[in-house]
């Protein structure tokens, strides 16, 4: 185990504050932008999608914004700063509006700017954490900003139940707190980024002529596309009277946001040290089946009992979502690719996430919630089995 010098701590300390706020922000993507969506601007299903997109718009901007950075000297830290920066300002323009489109379009791009940073932040890791201690450096921070997130999901939920005008008083808070961590993220270390020999065209093909890469993200395709298109439709389900059970804004943001959120940070150490000791494939079958059962769960009845079971399953795949998403690529890719492979990781996230909404919310209109939940979980099992082939010792990684 080598020395922790003084950069990794620096950025242990600042990464940790940055992953703890960010949990009060998720609540928001998660429920309360819905929420205040459909109650308060009444938006058309468009809008809801849009929102619930929000976090893959930015996934998707990652390639072009690789792209626009590959031959600059722009440093990391100022990218991470000025993104942060751009949601904050975008938030505000949320809370000052008084049209529900107006609304969409600033959350989403305050959102998608968030989502933004991350393969930022996976390039840092692989720069400044040495590979055996990579999960437990992060793992802290995860676990405190699920901590966060459930503090900030009960509040809330309790505060939009006693006045849905409250929302805006809750975009303020988050709008500061991120003004905060912007000027943290300024202080973070390291070189400025050092312009590439390639043109950034090849060198953002470079991951898509991986043919290992390209089979581990059609597997990941499957899953993903299966647990985004009900994401939104979960919301729904609870929130709306007419397609759903007409449940209070504490309830929903209860089962959707404070139960996984207990489950991550109940499961995040256990999933921690599985991962440095599982190869990638078992790890991802691992967490697969979590999701599998979930998906199979939450539509099946109107019953709580097994809608919060369902949201326990997820929260427990969940936690262990974030190491093979911030991590996976520092395991095949070149160190000084790293940035670029997560980048396109997260553009195929982007792609998904931006569609898979919107087609949830289209084949609602033709099909029961329980048949797309089953669905769901169809994709998810087929996604599972792709991932046997790669167990195989010769293509373990």
């Amino acid at each position: 185990m080598s020395e922790i010098s003084a950069d990794e701590q620096r950025v242990h300390r600042i990464d940790t504050f940055r992953q703890s706020v960010d949990g009060t922000y998720k609540p928001l993507i998660d429920s309360v932008f819905l929420i205040v969506a459909i109650h308060f601007f009444a938006v058309g299903d468009v809008w809801k999608g849009l929102i619930s997109a929000s976090t893959f718009i930015g996934f998707f901007l990652s390639i072009p914004l690789t792209g626009l950075l590959y031959r600059s000297t722009v440093s990391r830290s100022r990218v991470l700063m000025l993104l942060t920066f751009i949601s904050a300002s975008a938030m505000t323009a949320a809370t000052l509006s008084s049209s529900g489109i107006m609304f969409a379009l600033s959350v989403t791009v305050s959102s998608a700017a968030v989502s933004l940073r991350q393969p930022f932040f996976t390039d840092l890791y692989r720069e400044q954490y040495p590979s055996l201690r990579r999960a437990q450096q992060i793992s802290l921070g995860l676990r405190l900003g699920q901590v966060f997130s459930m503090a900030a999901g009960l509040l809330y939920g309790r505060l939009l139940d006693l006045n849905l005008n409250y929302w805006r008083w809750i975009s303020i808070f988050s709008i500061l707190v991120f003004l905060f961590t912007a000027l943290q993220l300024a202080r973070l270390p390291g070189a400025p980024v050092v312009p590439g020999e390639k043109s950034w065209l090849q060198a953002l093909s470079l991951p898509f002529r991986n043919p290992v890469f390209l089979y581990v993200q059609a597997s990941w395709m499957l899953i993903g596309f299966g647990n985004l298109l009900t994401l939104p439709l979960k919301v729904v389900y609870l929130t709306e009277e007419g397609r759903g059970l007409g449940l209070s804004p504490a309830m929903v943001t209860l089962i959707i946001v404070v139960i996984p959120a207990v489950m991550k940070l109940v499961f995040n150490p256990f999933w921690a040290g599985l991962y440095q000791k599982m190869s990638f494939p078992l790890f991802r079958i691992s967490v697969n089946i979590f999701f599998m059962l979930s998906l199979s769960l939450y539509f099946l009845t109107d019953n709580l009992s097994v809608i919060v079971l369902s949201s326990v399953l997820f929260g427990m795949g969940t936690s262990g979502s974030p190491f093979v998403w911030q991590l996976w690529v520092t395991r095949i890719a070149p160190s000084d690719e790293t940035r670029v492979y997560q980048s396109a990781h997260a553009f195929l996230a982007g792609v998904r996430g931006v569609v898979a909404p919107f087609v949830g919310f289209a084949v609602l209109k033709q099909f029961s919630l329980r048949v797309i939940g089953l669905s769901a979980a169809l994709l998810a099992l087929m996604a599972t089995l792709m991932m046997v082939p790669l167990l195989r010792k010769d293509r373990l990684f």
